[in-house]
């Protein structure tokens, strides 16, 4: 609930860089002020407790709150408040993934998004572009994950211009397996459009993971899943990803895609500085345990928040939200809480050559930053969101 106009606003909080406390007045979405340990006044936002941070970049959204990408019959109007509620949960900038399905639905999907980025100017501000993770995966079982197999394609580069068309050139990052026939010339074909090329969803070897490198991609999608159950200890189409320093990794810090164990190897197997952390979150987020209906396949909410194929243990997209996901990377695999944040803010935002978010909070700057604290859920500890600004607007928590 806003406190006040929100034309102006007196935001206190300890900042992510020093712990020093601040003082940030907004007014009119612009930092009129900041004063470090000296109070300007009474906060309309904020305490001494809350802790003060970048907004995030999260590049791998299916849905959330109830609003699925995946439909046919989607409208503009979910995609505009499916941004909306992400703004209000500390997310700047996003990509809405449409996962594997009949090329003519994923081109039906894309234009649905396109019409709200011409709808709506903060829709369209916050939107990278689509993320297509797939069709050009693996049809193997295992390296497939949830993806429906007869959909699946070699790459094909006319289905790409059909993708790219569909979604009025706004593609951010097309996922693909590196093995399948034609994968590089796809590859090169995405870099030379300025499109990031991740591998996901496959069972490439040590060779061609190289070759894909060479040929320009640049990011492992959600590395860890999205792999066969069981693999050799040595060969495998992980440790070629992991060891390789063309290739950024993401990560889905669920603690459910990845046990902590195994988040924090491979985090500084790679390297904080090559990681991304994403939600992948899917439109169950927030919902309650039960069997439901996604990307055609009957998935079962667990009430630990895991989502799986039906009467299986195959993930099927997450339901945390990316700030819990910061939160877990920094305790589960050892980084300060600031390399955390980097994983979600400046690190996707230099792989996909944008500007980051603003921060720190500077005087004639946009506000654009988040504010939440810590407490104990379940007996862990999850961030609860206070407030965010995004380009300036003012976004109150929402449950």
């Amino acid at each position: 609930m806003k406190t006040k106009d929100d034309s102006t606003l007196l935001v206190r909080g300890q900042l992510l860089d020093s712990g020093q406390v601040a003082d940030v007045l907004v007014r009119n979405g612009v930092v009129r002020d900041v004063r470090v340990g000296k109070p300007i006044g009474r906060p309309d936002l904020g305490s001494e407790e809350t802790l003060l941070a970048p907004a995030l970049v999260d590049m791998q959204v299916n849905g959330g709150f109830g609003i699925d990408l995946q439909r046919d019959d989607l409208v503009l109007d979910e995609v505009v408040e499916l941004n909306r509620k992400l703004a209000a949960h500390g997310v700047a900038r996003w990509e809405p993934t449409l996962i594997t399905a009949v090329v003519d639905s994923m081109e039906r999907r894309a234009w649905r998004i396109v019409e709200a980025l011409a709808a709506d100017p903060a829709t369209d501000a916050a939107v990278l572009g689509i993320h297509f993770e797939g069709p050009f995966i693996s049809r193997v079982d295992g390296p497939r994950g949830a993806h429906p197999k007869e959909h699946a394609l070699e790459p094909s580069v006319s289905v790409l211009k059909r993708l790219v068309q569909a979604a009025d050139g706004r593609v951010a990052c097309v996922t693909l397996a590196p093995e399948l026939p034609g994968a590089p010339v796809l590859i090169r074909a995405l870099a030379k459009a300025s499109i990031v090329a991740a591998l996901g969803h496959h069972a490439a070897n040590a060779a061609q993971v190289a070759k894909a490198a060479d040929s320009g991609a640049t990011l492992c999608t959600h590395l860890g899943n999205g792999l066969a159950t069981t693999i050799h200890r040595h060969h495998n189409p992980l440790w070629p990803q992991l060891a390789n320093d063309q290739l950024h990794a993401s990560f889905i810090a669920d603690l459910h895609h990845l046990p902590e164990e195994a988040l924090k190897a491979m985090m500084w197997a790679k390297g904080p500085e090559r990681c991304i952390l994403v939600s992948d979150a899917v439109c169950l987020a927030g919902m309650k345990p039960g069997k439901y209906r996604l990307f055609g396949a009957d998935v079962e909410k667990h009430k630990n928040g895991k989502i799986c194929l039906a009467g299986t243990e195959l993930l099927a997209g997450s339901g945390t939200l990316l700030l819990e996901g910061v939160i877990n990377a920094w305790l589960a695999a050892d980084l300060t809480m600031g390399e955390a944040f980097d994983c979600a803010s400046k690190n996707p935002s230099q792989l996909l050559g944008i500007p980051p978010p603003l921060w720190p909070p500077r005087k004639g700057r946009r506000a654009e930053f988040i504010g939440f604290h810590l407490e104990t859920k379940q007996k862990r500890i999850a961030p609860s969101i206070e407030f965010s600004f995004v380009g300036g607007a003012h976004h109150p928590p929402e449950n």
